[in-house]
């Protein structure tokens, strides 16, 4: 769920319905007069950029909708499957595809900016650098790219061991990324040298690692939470969570909030300090 600056919960259904919902934050009430109806599920979240929501669906369309009404301002259609989350420079948005194309959309146009092929299909966001003149991506080509986001072209590549489903994450000048077999990989954002050619946990790594004050976080299907320092050393030991853990984690404050599929909880609570799992959890009805 994408949670706005007015008070709005957007989440897409996967369901039926094919609906993007808009709910209250507070009460769970709806907050547009209908949701938005696309021909196919949604996968990704949306992206919120000033009072425009821009969803990715899986029919390849690209929509953008009026944040307080929820109605169509205009649509692009792109290409295959859309299953990540847009970004953007404020300038372009950037939309990953499973066709194996990176697309840049100018939201002023409507139009098609430049689109990129990347050899293999890209699930995951795009990230944008903190200077917006360079994207970060993975793709199932078994590669890592560096993107001129004003031009689309290939600023560098580097071979990896798997295929790449997940955002990556920046931490200064370094590039957290791991792939389905449990590889994580330390790149170098200039030139993309990985320092770390041995670190794996413990499964597939479908989620993007997350950024601490003192290393990263990275959790696995096999329901571990594995910690690490920026030179490849354990920040604390592994974690075993149970059941299979797909999505990011959250930090909240020194807590470290995590959902796993077939845990005997749905929702966790982890100390970012020792990895120490806290007396708070959460179950659904």
């Amino acid at each position: 769920p994408v949670i706005t600056p007015d008070g709005q919960v957007l989440v897409g259904s996967s369901g039926r319905d094919y609906a993007l919902y808009s709910v209250d934050a507070h009460t769970g009430t709806a907050k547009w007069a209908k949701p938005f109806a696309a021909s196919d599920h949604w996968v990704a979240s949306p992206l919120l950029v000033g009072n425009t929501v821009y969803a990715p669906n899986n029919n390849g369309t690209l929509y953008a909708l009026d944040l307080a009404t929820g109605n169509l301002s205009w649509s692009v259609p792109l290409g295959h499957s859309l299953w990540g989350t847009p970004s953007t420079d404020g300038k372009l948005i950037f939309v990953s595809s499973l066709d194996h194309f990176l697309y840049a959309v100018d939201p002023n146009s409507h139009k098609l900016a430049w689109k990129t092929d990347l050899g293999g299909s890209i699930p995951g966001s795009p990230l944008v650098a903190s200077d917006g003149s360079s994207l970060y991506l993975g793709s199932f080509a078994r590669k890592f790219y560096s993107i001129d986001a004003a031009r689309g072209a290939v600023r560098w590549s580097v071979d990896l061991k798997d295929w790449i489903w997940s955002t990556p994450a920046l931490m200064g000048d370094t590039l957290y990324a791991a792939d389905i077999s449990g590889n994580l990989y330390s790149l170098a954002s200039s030139n993309g040298k990985n320092a770390w050619p041995s670190v794996k946990p413990d499964g597939s790594v479908t989620a993007t690692p997350l950024v601490l004050s003192n290393g990263i976080v990275v959790v696995t299907e096999s329901g571990f939470l594995y910690a690490y320092k920026p030179d490849g050393s354990t920040l604390w030991p592994p974690v075993n969570i149970g059941g299979k853990i797909y999505t990011t984690p959250v930090l909240a404050g020194d807590r470290i909030l995590v959902a796993a599929m077939g845990a005997p909880h749905w929702l966790y609570a982890v100390s970012s300090k020792d990895g120490s799992v806290l007396p708070w959890s959460f179950d659904g009805k």
